[in-house]
């Protein structure tokens, strides 16, 4: 068994984890237009970097990425911040398969964030449909959105 110290992290005085703002297992093409990527990835390992988790993912399928994204299937990172992690927000393990819904990092990280306004929910193979239909709908949908 492997400990992970940091995880024991308390939060300042005052502050309470709360609910997740996005603890759903309900998609819907509002969700998946606010997002910059959409993903499949299975989690292979997690390991703590300053004040970030790093998960080695492997992408399974990409449902949505933005257009100078690099993201595609194969080995990526996924990072959290530690003390969202500690609220379990979002809820991540090892070994298991997720939908993830996020934003690309923008400070130079290489890789994907998730934090409290991802949707990271365990993967259930009759989303693959849905997943489609919400990469045809959001075509003509979500580019209005984007161009506002």
């Amino acid at each position: 068994m492997i400990l992970y110290p940091l995880l024991i992290l308390s939060l300042p005085a005052g502050e309470q984890c709360g609910r997740c703002k996005v603890a759903t297992k309900r998609l819907n093409l509002k969700r998946y237009c606010n997002r910059d990527y959409a993903i499949l990835a299975s989690v292979l390992t997690r390991e703590s970097v300053d004040e970030w988790a790093r998960f080695t993912v492997n992408v399974l399928a990409v449902f949505k990425k933005g257009r100078e994204s690099r993201l595609r299937r194969g080995s990526a990172f996924l990072w959290v911040q530690m003390e969202d992690l500690v609220c379990k927000c979002p809820k991540i393990k090892v070994n298991k398969s997720y939908l993830i819904m996020g934003n690309e990092h923008k400070d130079g990280q290489p890789g994907l964030m998730a934090g409290r306004q991802s949707v990271v929910i365990e993967w259930r193979d009759d989303w693959q449909e849905k997943m489609k239909s919400l990469q045809r709908r959001s075509r003509d949908e979500c580019d209005d959105e984007e161009d506002e």
